[in-house]
This record gives C-alpha cells, sequence and structure tokens, in this order.
C-alpha cells in the first residue's frame, strides 16, 4: 500500500502525549496533533503516498463520528495501520470533550473560510 519510504516517514511520527494540536483548513478541514502529519515537503515527494495519508486523517473523522467504514475505508484503514501500527494516528481514535470542541471549532472555522473563498469567487 504505502512506499517504503512513507512507511520510514510515518514510523518517524510516534505518539506523543504532550504533542500539541493545530487546524488544518486545506486537505483535512479538522484538528490534527503535530507528532502525526508528515511535513507537506516531505508527502510531496510521494504523491500517491500523501493521497493514501490524507485518507487516513478523513477516515479517522469517520471513526470519531462512529460512522460504520465502507468496505474500501476499511481495508485501507487495516492495511495502512498493520504497515506501520506506530503512527501516532492511531493513538487518537477518540476525543475528550475540550478535543471534540476543538474539533468543531476549527471544523466551523474550515466553513467559514471555504464559504468566503466561495463569495469571493462569486460562486455563491
Amino acid at each position: 500500500m504505502l512506499s517504503e519510504k512513507s512507511v520510514a516517514m510515518l514510523e518517524a511520527r510516534t505518539y506523543r502525549a504532550d504533542s500539541d494540536w493545530g487546524v488544518n483548513i486545506l486537505p483535512l478541514g479538522s484538528i490534527y496533533w503535530h507528532d502525526e502529519l508528515p511535513e507537506t515537503l516531505d508527502l510531496l515527494k510521494t504523491p500517491a503516498d500523501m493521497l493514501i495519508i490524507y485518507a487516513m486523517f478523513a477516515i479517522r473523522l469517520k471513526l470519531w463520528d462512529s460512522e460504520t467504514l465502507s468496505a474500501q475505508d476499511q481495508e485501507m484503514w487495516d492495511a495502512v495501520r498493520q504497515q506501520v501500527p506506530n503512527w501516532a494516528l492511531f493513538n487518537r481514535l477518540n476525543l475528550s470533550e475540550e478535543q471534540r470542541l476543538a474539533r468543531e471549532s476549527a471544523e466551523k472555522q474550515v466553513e467559514k473560510e471555504i464559504e468566503s473563498l466561495s463569495a469571493e469567487r462569486g460562486d455563491v
């Protein structure tokens, strides 16, 4: 699924309980922790893997929302988890109340940004 280069990059992204979180407007549109997401320049070196990595964040959003994953999403989740089981992303499958509120706030911020961009372009 992932290249050896990407596996090594994600293996280095191990869980740190004290990691700060931030908002990633595009492409994630939600919160993430700094120990989870590789640098964009590193991701751009493996475009196919970059899409898989971003898809993993999207799948995690579904898990946070207690959605049942499609067979394709579940297959991808399982395959990547098998390749990089210690990736920090896999340690945050449940949110605390504070994190849930931060997520809601971040996603509202993302919605406003997208609406603003659409309005500027005249799409609305």
